[in-house]
């Protein structure tokens, strides 16, 4: 992986919005090394493996709640560490405002999002929380 890149994993159950939103990430910002997770396992690993600068998250996943994962993220909601940004596709307003009060960076109803809006979003989390850097290993 070139450590000059933004990391941004995708993780999202859904095979086919993943490749869609992989595909349009990629194409708006070059820059990204994208990488994809089809469960809450396998996101969890790739954040223990891998150094990742941004999280995209569904929330409904088929092995446990995208809220878990951003519970296991951000354990303190008020210092998270790690940029997390919801794309989902729960229009729910309580479950948007969970996910906000637990660390979210923000929270996308997939049916209403860009891909320019996400890449912004990615941006402004990773400038809020900070981007991991070149120095650091895995999140977790």
């Amino acid at each position: 992986m070139d450590d000059t890149r933004t990391t941004v994993l995708l993780i999202d159950g859904h095979a086919e919005e993943r490749k869609y939103w992989a595909n349009w990430l990629n194409i708006a910002s070059p820059e990204y090394c994208v990488l994809e997770a089809g469960t809450g396992a396998a996101g969890l690993d790739l954040c223990r493996s891998q150094r990742i600068d941004c999280v995209l998250l569904e929330a409904t996943l088929p092995d446990m709640s995208g809220l878990q994962i951003l519970v296991n993220l951000i354990p303190l909601a008020s210092r998270p560490k790690i940029a997390v940004i919801m794309l989902t596709r729960l229009d729910l307003p309580p479950v948007a405002k969970l996910a906000l009060s637990n660390g979210a960076q923000a929270y996308f109803v997939k049916s209403r999002a860009s891909a320019e809006r996400v890449d912004v979003a990615i941006l402004k989390a990773i400038a809020a929380v900070g981007p991991m850097g070149k120095e650091h290993g895995p999140y977790l």
